[in-house]
């Protein structure tokens, strides 16, 4: 039943067994070729301009390749005055939908994060088929570098990059069996205020312990010392607990006393 039906999608529908093609460009003010009434998936034309008129793209002539039922770009012949989309490094525009701009035209330029506009120049013409001088965009005296890597401890929610502006903050998470005083850093005046330390830790779930009063997991750093809360021998008897060390991961704990014993352990034996 699943071939029958596979064979009637298929002779209904052989194009899903290969790449839709294209349809010849409609090119104003210019020649193409080779001259085809359908072209094949990753065929490529060759086209030029009229006098007057330059392809959209860079160069005298240009090449588009039909790639699943779409040219790579539509081949156009624009005026020469017309510009193509400039180029600034660290710097965005509202782009245009054609892919060019008509003479006259002006781009205000944003600069991205942790770049300023140099000698406050924001906007660029176009004229005469090129681009006004173009604003450039300088890194910020208050911006930061790449975050600094910690041991143990990767950044999250956060791709990433060279240069951060000045409020930036990053989250670092440790790794399973480290843990931090701190998760964040900030950027401030072109440093990063003191980055997290991932250290070992020790987790004892008194849960799993009767001899534990059962509050949970207790997260102990490593060279730390806790006091975990342990059940008494009875009503009268006096607050038991456990002094419970996290020594490279690995713990160590005494037995469950009373502070009197704690106190006399060399002699009750309690440590």
């Amino acid at each position: 039943m699943c071939l029958r039906t596979l064979g009637f999608v298929l002779v209904l529908f052989p194009g899903l067994l290969q790449a839709q093609g294209c349809d010849p460009p409609r090119l104003v003010h210019g020649n193409f070729l080779p001259r085809q009434e359908t072209y094949s998936d990753r065929t490529t034309i060759t086209y030029s301009c009229d006098n007057g008129y330059k392809p959209v793209v860079k160069g005298w002539w240009a090449t588009s390749t039909c790639e699943r039922g779409k040219w790579s770009h539509e081949p156009q012949c624009i005026d020469e005055s017309s510009c193509l989309p400039p180029t600034i490094p660290n710097g965005k525009y509202p782009e245009n939908s054609n892919g060019w701009y008509e003479a006259g035209s002006i781009l205000t330029i944003t600069c991205n994060g942790g770049f300023e506009h140099q000698n406050q120049i924001t906007t660029t013409t176009c004229g005469n088929g090129k681009w006004s001088s173009a604003p450039v965009c300088e890194r910020s005296m208050s911006a930061c570098g790449a975050p600094p890597k910690i041991p143990h401890a990767v950044i999250i929610n956060q791709r990433y990059q060279e240069v951060f502006a000045a409020g930036s903050e990053v989250q670092y998470v440790c790794e399973d069996g480290y843990t931090a005083h701190t998760e964040k850093s900030v950027c401030i005046q072109g440093n990063w205020t003191p980055v997290p330390t991932c250290t070992n830790f020790c987790a004892v779930n008194t849960d799993d312990n009767p001899e534990y009063m059962s509050v949970g997991t207790v997260y102990i750093e490593n060279g730390e010392e806790k006091r975990v809360d342990c059940v008494k021998p009875s009503r009268f008897s006096l607050e038991h607990y456990s002094k419970v060390r996290c020594i490279n991961g690995r713990m160590e704990a005494t037995k469950c006393c009373n502070k009197v014993e704690h106190a006399a352990a060399s002699l009750f034996d309690c440590d």
